[in-house]
């Protein structure tokens, strides 16, 4: 009987090395998840330093911040509605 231990087990094969610099990469960029979101203003508040007015310019924070505010009903991550002028 053969003992498992004294079996020659198949050699690893390698990996073929890193591209060179001058070597082109893959044809489509990979695309990173961006930690950064576009907010609104609800209401005016303080925001580093900051006073943010409701109703005012989007602004971008990252997203655990945006997320807060979000959660607080400060801002909003979708465009509001344009106001009607009568």
């Amino acid at each position: 009987m053969s003992n498992p231990e004294t079996e020659e087990k198949p050699k690893a094969t390698r990996r073929p090395a890193a591209k060179e610099d001058g070597e082109p990469k893959s044809e489509k960029p990979v695309e990173q998840a961006s930690n950064e979101i576009e907010i609104w203003p609800l209401r005016s508040y303080q925001d580093a330093g900051e006073v943010k007015r409701r109703g005012g310019p989007s602004y971008t924070v990252p997203k655990r911040h945006a997320d807060a505010l979000i959660a607080r009903g400060l801002a909003t991550g979708d465009k509001p509605a344009a106001k009607r002028k009568d």
